[in-house]
């Protein structure tokens, strides 16, 4: 089994009752950021700054975009107002658009801001039914999945992504639950039969010939390892929490996230990258 190293990046002290941690991300670069709910206002905490945007958001996802910036998005919307905001460091709206509703996740690279959608978007009106977007930085889209894509699973409910090298990304996606890695610059998929017991998985990073997985229907908690090459799959711990996987840029391979405490975990796998994908 291989090891996993967990670090609790931030936690709400025990003082501070009616506050809920709702979404965190950390970058080896930019460090930590959260967003929490305390007593219905909302707070940003950059690397231990309290920030209160002037936004409106429910149902909030944070992201950092670069050392300068981060992003908030609400995973509802109307689709007539912006629900995805790009701000500074001191809290301040440097840009916004509409992102569409039902946002399932947000990875972010140098090609832009994708961001994936759960079934009321899919099947609602607007981009969300494309299933999958790349954004650029000033919100129109550069790639869409289902448009873009004639020989592809179609995406119902897009349960898992990760950032890839380049400008690629992983997806795994309802309900096919095959592992495919999308390049928006060619317009081309690739796809590769998941093992039965990975189906449902709600977390995923791929790095080398491993793909990791978290959160399936077959183990809530579990975290399995599938070479998708030699098609080694075995079970190798447990993550608590909301699990979402991290980019190849990042020690860390998971992030999760519970009502209290935010953390990151690496997988201890020396033949990672002995060959890639």
């Amino acid at each position: 089994m291989l090891p996993i190293v967990t670090y609790t990046f931030y936690s709400i002290v025990s003082e501070r009752s009616g506050v809920r941690l709702m979404d965190a991300d950390w970058s080896d670069r930019c460090g930590w950021i959260v967003v929490q709910r305390s007593r219905r206002r909302l707070e940003c905490v950059v690397n231990g700054t309290v920030l209160h945007p002037d936004v409106s958001v429910r149902f909030p996802i944070i992201r950092w975009v670069d050392s300068e910036r981060f992003l908030l998005a609400d995973a509802r919307s109307d689709g007539k107002r912006d629900n995805v905001f790009l701000l500074d460091l001191h809290g301040r709206v440097r840009h916004s658009f509409c992102g569409g509703d039902g946002i399932e996740d947000i990875a972010v690279g140098k090609e832009g801001i994708w961001i994936s959608y759960f079934d009321e978007g899919v099947f609602g009106k607007g981009i969300s039914a494309e299933g999958l977007v790349l954004f650029r930085f000033d919100g129109s889209p550069a790639f869409k999945y289902h448009s873009h894509l004639t020989d592809r699973p179609m995406i119902i409910d897009c349960y898992a992504i990760c950032k890839g090298k380049s400008s690629t990304l992983w997806l795994f996606p309802y309900d096919d639950f095959s592992l495919i890695h999308v390049d928006p610059c060619a317009k081309a998929v690739e796809r590769y039969k998941a093992p039965e017991q990975l189906r449902g998985s709600t977390a995923l990073c791929v790095r080398g010939n491993y793909a990791y997985f978290g959160s399936s229907y077959h183990s809530k908690e579990g975290l399995y390892s599938w070479n998708v090459r030699s098609g080694k799959l075995e079970k190798i711990g447990c993550i608590h929490g909301a699990a979402r996987g991290l980019g190849p840029k990042e020690t860390s391979h998971f992030l999760s996230v519970e009502d209290d405490a935010a953390r990151v975990h690496m997988i201890l796998n020396p033949d990672e990258y002995e060959q890639s994908l």
